[in-house]
């Protein structure tokens, strides 16, 4: 079976435990997920099957809403409170307004610590293994993209905001900053991703809900196809040529039944028949519209 599952990754489950079930649920060797949840998270996580995960990096790079819960007054080395409490002042219990001013300005482009107890990779190891050997206190720093941030609730020390960023971004990195920014410290306490790209929490199958749809005979429902999850524009190839592209080949112009008006740099290759055969990035020469970045067949 081929195509994505929209999953609601519950909280106290790794991500990884997550596509281990969805692969015995679906009886399938190819399955990976589009960007992990840590365990204290919960919400989207949308899984690849079959060669849907040839898709996953560029699944992964669609923008993310989070809301997120946070606690002022405390550090911890994970910079969420399963990890172990590193510094505290209660000293000082800044206003809403604040602590509003103060999420507002990662707008944009910022550079921020990367946890040291996330899957980052330094040296070849993850940065989480360093971290419990005691080796690392950070996993060095990085500039995340963060669209948009509205401080839902708060009430010292808890809060909630809700928070749109593109891939790489980490919450509990924003919240410790914000905590010094403060004058004091600040932990996440809960997270729920509610939108990856297209696919939302409304939408979103839990692995008991999977495990009922099995039973009933449903499991397909669940399977977005990959050209819906994308949505990018197909490129129909006419049926003479259709041996060639699923040999690797990039079609002249004239092999094309039709070319989508469209700006977005890449595409389905399918056949007439629909079959998706590869998927591709705008060619630079006029004869040829697209090169194919990786076959589906």
């Amino acid at each position: 079976m081929d195509g994505v599952v929209n999953i609601y990754k519950e909280k106290g489950i790794s991500s990884f435990a997550v596509v281990r079930a969805v692969r015995r649920i679906f009886n399938t060797k190819k399955c990976g997920h589009t960007g992990t949840l840590d365990p204290l998270a919960e919400g989207v996580l949308p899984v690849c099957l079959g060669y849907a995960t040839k898709l996953a990096d560029y699944m992964m790079a669609m923008d993310k809403e989070y809301v997120a819960q946070f606690r002022l007054g405390e550090a911890r080395d994970s910079y969420d409170t399963d990890g172990e409490i590193t510094a505290e002042n209660r000293d000082i219990q800044p206003s809403k307004q604040e602590v509003e001013e103060v999420l507002k300005g990662f707008i944009g482009e910022v550079e921020l610590t990367v946890p040291a107890y996330s899957a980052v990779k330094i040296n070849g190891v993850r940065a989480y293994d360093l971290a419990r050997k005691g080796e690392i206190e950070d996993a060095g720093s990085r500039v995340m993209s963060i669209k948009d941030i509205e401080l839902m609730d708060y009430s010292y020390p808890d809060g909630l905001f809700r928070m749109k960023c593109e891939k790489g971004t980490y919450v509990r990195s924003v919240i410790h900053e914000a905590g010094l920014k403060l004058g004091t410290y600040g932990v996440m306490s809960g997270l729920i991703r509610t939108i990856n790209g297209r696919f939302t929490q409304a939408a979103a199958y839990k692995l008991g809900d999977l495990e009922k749809m099995k039973e009933e005979g449903r499991l397909n429902e669940a399977v977005i196809p990959v050209d819906k999850a994308l949505e990018w524009p197909k490129a129909v190839i006419r049926e003479e040529a259709v041996k060639l592209v699923k040999n690797g080949v990039s079609v002249k112009r004239h092999n094309y039944q039709a070319v989508p008006d469209s700006e977005s740099r890449y595409a389905f290759l399918a056949a007439q028949n629909g079959e998706l055969l590869a998927f591709a990035e705008k060619g630079s020469l006029s004869d040829q519209p697209y090169v194919i970045v990786k076959l589906l067949v």
